[in-house]
């Protein structure tokens, strides 16, 4: 009797916890629909994100525009699918997931991901 009165606290206990923790870490990974993708901001983002990719594996990509994106939560990464212009002056749409950075210089990005690989 014991023991399933303490199996019976310790499945109460790990119910509690998973409902109270599960919330928090999902609201962490909210993404939201960028409404104008059309933005300057937004465009020169994903601007940078080609320039990085380049820097990165000398793809010779050429930026086209950003067609659509997320933002997370916290405002400042960014899901953009960005339209390049390949080598063989072919478009194709890359994602590519960036942090926005300030600097005394301007704005500019960190690139987390990016694919297909070019």
């Amino acid at each position: 009797m014991r023991t399933s009165l303490l199996l019976l606290l310790l499945l109460a206990g790990a119910a509690v916890l998973y409902a109270v923790a599960t919330p928090t870490a999902a609201a962490g990974e909210e993404w939201k629909p960028i409404p104008n993708v059309a933005d300057p901001h937004v465009q020169g983002l994903g601007k940078c994100a080609v320039n990085e990719q380049n820097k990165v594996e000398n793809c010779g990509l050429m930026f086209a525009k950003v067609v659509s994106g997320k933002v997370h939560t916290s405002g400042t990464r960014y899901l953009l699918d960005v339209d390049a212009l390949r080598i063989n002056a072919s478009h194709k749409i890359y994602q590519a997931e960036v942090v926005e950075q300030s600097s005394s210089g301007g704005s500019g990005c960190k690139l987390v991901s990016f694919g297909p690989n070019c």
